[in-house]
């Protein structure tokens, strides 16, 4: 197909996607101008950049390739884009740094950053970069600094900060004296803490300097015009210490939104809802909802059960996270994802189901907050196992073209179930344009995304849950049919007569129908009611 006609299909589509297939109701709607509101609720596509798009042909994806991939993201629907670490770094997922101000040059240069972000920011795509600061490199000069020092101590010598600051900017302590997460120095009678890597020293954050150093790292990058960051491993900032690790969010948060007021925070704190609850008292935006994400989140156990004990928990476990959660910070904007590069791809915890596989999906996409898709998700990719493993190459198409990447060192790369972008593009029942529609419809409504959730009890019965969304004058009603069996919802309660079918998303070729007072949902379906 060539690149006209691929924008006649583009603009043909666009046109559709919220409208194509509905029911008697819905069809008699006209598309209205969409006006979203410009504010911190988004839909984020975190990408790794090295797997993404190879703008040079070296094999390796690079900025450069993904300002070439802006179309894309724009036309998918993404309105903001989660960069996992660009800075210099000797490992290939570059969570280890050795220069907090700089890009990597495999990624390309600092010019290649500034030429993305303006071109992002034009298409009103917001940019936050992955802020990794509980940890360095140990190839980074501050620790190679303190480690030349410390070696040259004769025995039982205690360590000066003022011949040597970077000591303390390390947690270094006798090797006699041992402590979790321990990493014994080589040749001295010293260790270190490092909780995820000999390779990663932890960074001391009650060190005042420390905190200067990370505050004019991250004002190095505001001043740049990136739009905030998501906070790496922020429980482990004092592992053990939630207490001590929620004080260094709330420092951070502080000190961002006195460079930037609009800037977007999202913590990474992979625990429990109420840990996560206890660092929003930290006054951050966001933190990520991993109760219902990764394979043993809400959505996935709900996609997976698909029956009516499921779909009633959905919706009280859906409302009782959301008010949780608010109880620490009123403002909090949830953070929903279903994987990251942390964890395994979605069509694996399906177990390859292309329909359960698009209705997770629009159960993230439906979620209140900022939602998060993990590239190629869109695409149905799969990943699992190890690390390089879980970022294969963006499978953009079977032939090494469009920007196809090389496999990150060690990655076995998947055969993935429902085809490259090229295959899907052109495919209206394919995972990708399910994706659009999802993402349009999440756009279209602005309560979606902002609304606080309460239950439709009226509509919820067996394998059909329903919720409602209010945002300031706006209302929707959401029904999620998880059955593998068409249903029959009536719409003759008080507080459900005067609803419509406006939009609806299916994984099948049968549609959401609307008749008098009855709704027919297929299996696998999410209606929209107005």
């Amino acid at each position: 197909m060539n690149r006209r006609m691929k924008q006649i299909l583009c603009a043909a589509l666009a046109g559709t996607l919220l409208l194509s297939g509905c029911g008697s109701n819905a069809s008699q709607t006209k598309a209205a101008a969409v006006t979203t509101p410009d504010d911190n609720y988004r839909t984020y596509c975190e990408v790794f950049v090295r797997s993404y798009s190879d703008g040079n042909s070296d094999g390796i994806g690079d900025l450069k390739g993904l300002t070439q991939k802006l179309g894309y993201l724009s036309e998918t629907g993404f309105t903001g884009v989660w960069l996992m670490p660009i800075c210099k770094s000797p490992s290939y997922h570059k969570y280890d740094v050795t220069d907090y101000c700089s890009i990597d040059p495999e990624y390309g240069t600092m010019k290649d950053f500034e030429t993305f972000l303006a071109a992002a920011h034009k298409k009103g795509i917001r940019v936050i970069l992955d802020f990794v600061m509980n940890h360095t490199s140990s190839q980074h000069p501050w620790f190679q600094q303190a480690v030349t020092y410390l070696k040259s101590l004769p025995k039982g010598a205690k360590p000066d900060s003022s011949k040597c600051p970077y000591v303390a900017y390390y947690n270094f302590h006798r090797a006699n004296e041992p402590q979790a997460n321990d990493r014994l120095l080589a040749g001295t009678e010293w260790a270190y803490e490092g909780v995820f890597s000999s390779h990663m020293p932890d960074l001391n954050l009650s060190n005042p300097a420390v905190k200067k150093e990370m505050e004019k790292a991250a004002g190095f990058w505001l001043s740049k015009g990136v739009d905030g960051f998501r906070l790496d491993a922020a429980k482990e900032y004092f592992s053990g210490n939630s207490e001590k690790s929620t004080e260094v969010l709330r420092w951070f948060t502080k000190y961002v939104k006195s460079r930037k007021k609009n800037a977007y925070l999202v913590a990474e704190v992979w625990d429990t809802l109420p840990e996560i609850q206890g660092y929003y008292k930290s006054g951050i935006d966001s933190i990520f909802n991993y109760p219902f994400g990764d394979s043993s989140g809400q959505i996935i156990k709900t996609v997976n059960s698909g029956n009516a004990l499921a779909a009633q928990k959905y919706v009280k476990n859906l409302i009782s996270a959301q008010d949780y959660l608010a109880q620490a910070n009123p403002n909090m904007i949830d953070a929903p994802f279903l994987s990251n590069h942390d964890v395994g791809r979605i069509a694996g915890f399906v177990g390859g189901d292309e329909a359960k596989c698009k209705l997770a999906g629009a159960m993230n996409l439906t979620m209140s907050g900022s939602a998060f898709v993990y590239y190629g998700e869109e695409l149905g990719m799969k990943g699992s196992g190890d690390d390089p493993s879980k970022r294969a190459p963006m499978y953009w198409d079977t032939k090494a073209s469009g920007g196809m990447t090389q496999p990150p060192p060690g990655c076995t790369v998947p055969q993935h179930p429902f085809g490259s972008y090229a295959q899907q593009e052109t495919d209206s029942n394919s995972v990708y344009q399910y994706y659009r529609k999802a993402i349009a419809l999440r756009t279209k409504y602005p309560e979606v995304a902002r609304g606080k959730v309460s239950a439709v009890s009226a509509l919820s019965s067996g394998s059909v849950c329903a919720v409602r969304k209010r945002w300031k004058q706006e209302s929707c009603v959401i029904l999620y049919n998880i059955g593998p069996s068409s249903v029959k919802v009536p719409l003759t309660s008080s507080d459900a007569s005067s609803l419509h079918l406006q939009d609806f998303l299916v994984t099948g070729k049968d549609t959401v129908t609307q008749s008098g007072k009855e709704l027919v949902m297929p299996p696998l379906s999410v209606a929209v009611l107005k």
